[in-house]
């Protein structure tokens, strides 16, 4: 079989043998692309290759795997009959991927610490995938956890399981710097900037880590910013978790003949 990838992202490797062990078979070629696929909607992300010149390459057989793969690149890949796959739909492979996010986070806060987790103070900015996963290893760690959400809601619920919940839209309140002052680590999970300059004054003492891409902590902060966590902490478990997205996105596209049906996208 023909598997082919694009950039130095340590889990594709690790996804291609286990599609290999698998004896997954294509009449085309199977082409793994960066996670990101792309950040400027023009090139393959850490590659020189164009997503024009890419396109070129492809034939009518090919499966196409990435990560949020823009519309008029995925309008380019029906065109020449190509099968894109967007791992960024499965909402199974964002699990898994949010589980290894969260366990290699705190696995680098316990080996960096030099206290135990039941005497760190930790907040964690934004309770989606990652927070939610996150917060439940810190608990089972007995971590003191103060959570900062959009989701106003949710703050009567955390509370009743031992979370100090605030509310995310007064987190520039003097209140909230408070609270801000007295952690040992911040960690941000929200692609906002929900920390405002008057908040930001209170993490001087503060270990910041940041999760979420973009610019989301003001200047002046010393920041942490832990990019792609699974594929550098856990690339064999990642790409096995990619390949098994692949596989299940694959699984309701044979045709009568056993081959995979193209010119979708999924």
């Amino acid at each position: 079989m023909d598997i082919r990838i694009y950039g130095n992202d340590a889990r594709l490797g690790f996804c291609r043998d286990y599609l290999i062990k698998k004896n997954v078979w294509i009449a085309g070629s199977i082409r793994l692309l960066p996670i990101p696929t792309t950040k400027d909607g023009e090139s393959l992300h850490g590659c020189k290759l164009s997503i024009c010149d890419f396109l070129k390459e492809c034939a009518a057989a090919d499966v196409v795997v990435g990560y949020g793969i823009p519309r008029d690149f995925r309008c380019g890949l029906a065109d020449r009959g190509a099968l894109a796959l967007d791992v960024s739909r499965d909402e199974e492979y964002l699990c898994e991927n949010a589980e290894l996010t969260a366990i290699g986070t705190v696995g680098r806060i316990l080996t960096e610490e030099k206290a135990a987790p039941r005497e760190l103070s930790v907040g964690v900015i934004g309770y989606g995938r990652i927070g939610q996963r996150i917060v439940r290893i810190l608990m089972f760690l007995s971590g003191r956890v103060t959570v900062f959400t959009s989701k106003t809601d949710l703050c009567e619920e955390l509370c009743m399981l031992g979370v100090s919940g605030v509310d995310s839209l007064s987190i520039d309140s003097s209140l909230t710097s408070e609270r801000l002052s007295s952690l040992d680590i911040l960690i941000n999970t929200a692609p906002a900037r929900l920390i405002g300059e008057r908040a930001a004054e209170a993490l001087s003492s503060v270990r910041v880590i940041e999760l979420a891409s973009g610019d989301n902590i003001p200047e002046g902060i010393n920041v942490e910013r832990l990019a792609s966590v699974p594929a550098i902490m856990y690339p064999a478990s990642a790409g096995a978790a990619l390949a098994r997205s692949v596989l299940r996105m694959l699984g309701g596209e044979r045709d009568k003949n056993g081959s995979f049906d193209r010119g979708g996208t999924i």
